[in-house]
């Protein structure tokens, strides 16, 4: 049996969930006929068939997250000889690659210890959500039982009463904040930006984005990636500005590619692109890739200022709070004006107080141009 494995459907996504297969086991299909519809942290994925031939096996069910690499669907190679593995059960399920991480990413390689499992065995695991990988075989030549399956089931976790399993891309993002979380060490810079000059029909997004390639080019430490493992940064000429996007799916963030260069009428394209995208669930792989530096506008709901979360590999998100008209001093006599709070969190083991510093007053020196 050819076996296809899951590629990485996104910038590095370990895994992927299965929302519906779009054939059958004993279907005959084409060259990139798609098989199988995938929600990933990033977007709902038709997955192409990279063979021509019959659909022998699928590799789970709809709802069942699959791991990049990790098996997906079968297909049958003709009457190729079958060796029985001589169980009361039937011929034992010998897979000939596991799963490893690699520098590269997680790739199949051949190894001698290939799993060993009767269907009824698998069927088991499945049930109790364990991951036949993970296990050590303590069956007869190397096999796994259903005494492994089901003490490795009892030390999984489970579910509380009342509680559900997230999905897709809340799944994802609960996954990489806490990754987030455990790895960046964040700083949060806050001020204000007086817009009292801004016209009633000012496209503030447009603005904001102006501003961040001005302040990205002012102090390019910022608009850059940092490596935590090899303690080294990259530093970028364009300006790819991921753009957060809230949806009742989840939390998405399209990238607005090289903003430096776009015109205003470009950029608002874009981003209506991107609205229309999040209202359908099917952002393109490679619109969710490749930033450098996020905003995130979360004042279009409410609050003021915040600790916005630093993404790896990017080193700076800014934050945007809800405008408000303030009482300030002009010239010694008091005037309303319009006030944009400002929340600027970078990585402070990629960039300095000073770098962050300047950038925050390249950016409200921009926006009170």
């Amino acid at each position: 049996m050819k076996i296809f494995y899951l590629p990485d459907l996104g910038e590095g996504l370990p895994d992927a969930e299965i929302r519906e297969w779009l054939i059958q086991e004993g279907d005959e299909v084409k060259v990139d006929q798609p098989i199988v519809s995938m929600e990933t942290a990033k977007a709902l994925v038709d997955v192409p068939s990279p063979y021509k031939g019959k659909i022998s096996k699928l590799y789970g069910n709809a709802g069942d997250i699959i791991k990049t690499g990790n098996p997906l669907v079968g297909y049958d190679e003709g009457d190729s000889p079958k060796t029985d593995a001589g169980t009361v059960v039937g011929s034992i399920e010998v897979g000939s690659k596991v799963i490893s991480e690699s520098p590269t990413g997680i790739q199949p390689r051949n190894t001698s210890q290939s799993i060993r499992v009767t269907p009824a065995v698998r069927s088991l695991a499945k049930q109790l959500n364990v991951d036949l990988e993970k296990i050590t075989p303590t069956g007869p030549g190397g096999t796994i039982s259903v005494q492994d399956v089901k003490a490795a089931g009892e030390n999984s976790p489970s579910l509380a009463e009342g509680f559900e399993p997230l999905h897709g891309a809340r799944r994802s993002m609960a996954t990489i904040m806490a990754l987030a979380h455990s790895t960046v060490v964040p700083v949060t810079l806050s001020d204000d930006a007086n817009i009292h000059h801004f016209d009633k029909t000012e496209d503030i997004t447009l603005r904001l984005i102006r501003a961040i390639v001005h302040a990205s080019k002012t102090e390019p430490a910022l608009n850059a990636h940092f490596d935590g493992k090899n303690i080294s940064h990259k530093l970028f000429a364009e300006v790819n500005i991921g753009l957060a996007v809230d949806t009742p799916q989840g939390l998405y963030v399209p990238v607005i590619k090289k903003a430096e260069s776009q015109s205003r009428e470009q950029l608002r394209a874009t981003i209506n692109s991107f609205k229309q995208h999040a209202k359908e669930q099917n952002f393109p792989k490679e619109s969710l890739q490749g930033a450098t530096i996020t905003l995130s506008n979360f004042g279009v709901f409410v609050g003021r200022y915040a600790n916005p979360i630093v993404v790896p590999p990017t080193v700076a998100i800014i934050g945007i709070g809800k405008l408000r008209d303030e009482v300030v001093a002009i010239e010694g006599r008091a005037e309303i004006q319009r006030i944009m709070p400002i929340s600027l969190t970078f990585d402070h083991r990629a960039a300095t107080g000073g770098e962050a510093a300047r950038f925050l007053a390249a950016l409200i020196e921009d926006l009170q141009s």
